[in-house]
């Protein structure tokens, strides 16, 4: 399962469609508040986090997912750049960080095999 967490609704329901096209199972959130406690999460291969959201940042819901699903990959998407953020992204071994829009076939390249 992917979880996708966007404050976009058109971005996040764009990319869901796609991700759901290509025989992905998606979850997809606007705001980290919504997501369900994450170790009652069905067994999540991907997430794909916005770096702007309200209340806590895309960084630090990643932060809290990856303590508790250390071996799931991370991609990182903002529409506001920097290189501080790079860096920080790059010091957690986080797949990468992508700025919007984003190519679909680039996020496809990254995709885990479906389950």
């Amino acid at each position: 399962m992917v979880l996708l967490l966007d404050d976009d609704d058109d971005f996040r329901a764009a990319l869901a469609d796609n991700l759901r096209d290509d025989g992905h199972t998606v979850e997809q959130f606007g705001c980290a508040a919504d997501v369900p406690l994450l170790t009652s999460l069905e067994p999540v291969s991907l997430l794909i986090v916005d770096q702007q959201l309200e209340g806590e940042s895309g960084l630090e819901f990643a932060d809290r997912f990856h303590a508790t699903h250390p071996d799931v990959p991370v991609i990182m998407i903002t529409a506001y750049d920097s290189r501080h953020l790079r860096a920080e992204v790059a010091r957690r071994d986080f797949i990468m960080l992508r700025r919007k829009p984003i190519d679909y076939a680039e996020v496809a390249r990254l995709l885990p095999p479906r389950s």
